[in-house]
């Protein structure tokens, strides 16, 4: 389906274009002095003397990177960036940006790094760069039962949510024009500035159905009790692509000094065991590798 790719790569371009300077942040980190950074890992020098390191985080995608009912910054993937950051031998600061802006912050170095395990296509490294530690495929959650018969071999006439800036909505819009070829209905869908609100409406039945990773699936079914499920069949036609961390172009000492913290954590068990605890063993991409060749379309 290159018509996935293609609008994959205009959509990613309108929304930089659109979001360089969008997006409010609110600051979190860990308290107490940092360790000394693990031997051989050049942090660089700005990092180094402020001894933080400023993260951009989206969170409200659970078990990823979210906010508890307690009000702390949870999730799995805050746990791998704070390993990183023990063996930098610096404290992160946690920036919470809504996820249309995480890539625009990044491009204009507002911060160092993004979380997110965004989707690394070929057209967002014209804009930055990607670590890679995983691999994403994507499924339909729909309600308990499947009431509408959802199939996902055929998803024309479907209505969908998803968060505004997501690559799922660029593989609905994909879908649509595939489906207006066959001469079928085009799937529609509604756009949604945060996870918990696109949650909330999809089990409000204000649609049908959304495409998820496993992981946040998983995470979705236990957090409303099996009211919203995964179809056990992946949506055809749409490639497992590479997803990860994102770093400007050119930032190469700070893309560097977490590629060598990443490989510290994988040689004393850190990272392994972050991937087993998380049930992300058979997605890992071990070692983690900078701009990933995705499989084609």
């Amino acid at each position: 389906m290159n018509s996935i790719r293609k609008l994959l790569a205009g959509a990613t371009l309108a929304v930089v274009a659109a979001s360089v300077l969008a997006g409010c942040s609110t600051s979190s980190g860990s308290s107490g002095a940092a360790p000394s950074a693990a031997g051989g890992i050049a942090v660089p020098a700005k990092v180094k003397q402020a001894g933080t390191v400023d993260i951009a985080v989206y969170l409200a995608y659970p078990p990823y990177s979210y906010v508890d009912s307690s009000g702390r910054q949870v999730g799995f993937e805050l746990d791998m960036a704070r390993a990183v950051a023990r063996k930098l031998g610096v404290t992160p600061q946690f920036h919470s940006i809504e996820f249309p802006a995480l890539i625009p912050s990044i491009a204009n170095r507002r911060y160092d790094w993004a979380l997110g395990t965004m989707f690394d296509l070929p057209e967002r490294r014209n804009i930055v760069d990607f670590l890679d530690w995983a691999r994403a495929d994507m499924f339909v959650q729909v309600h308990a039962g499947n009431p509408d018969k959802i199939d996902p071999a055929n998803l024309c006439g479907v209505s969908f949510g998803h968060v505004q800036g997501s690559a799922q909505v660029q593989v609905v819009e994909a879908i649509a024009a595939e489906c207006a070829k066959s001469g079928k209905p085009a799937p529609t869908q509604m756009l949604f500035q945060d996870v918990g609100t696109q949650l909330q409406a999809l089990r409000n039945h204000r649609f049908q159905a959304d495409l998820q990773d496993p992981a946040a699936g998983a995470q979705t079914e236990r957090q409303t009790n099996g009211a919203l499920v995964l179809l056990p069949d992946r949506v055809p036609n749409v490639p497992v692509l590479p997803s990860g961390w994102v770093f400007a172009k050119g930032n190469t000492e700070m893309e560097k000094a977490v590629v060598q913290a990443v490989g510290s954590l994988i040689a004393d068990g850190t990272w392994q065991k972050l991937m087993n605890d998380n049930g992300m063993t058979k997605v890992a991409i071990v070692p983690p590798t900078i701009n990933t060749k995705p499989p084609a379309f």
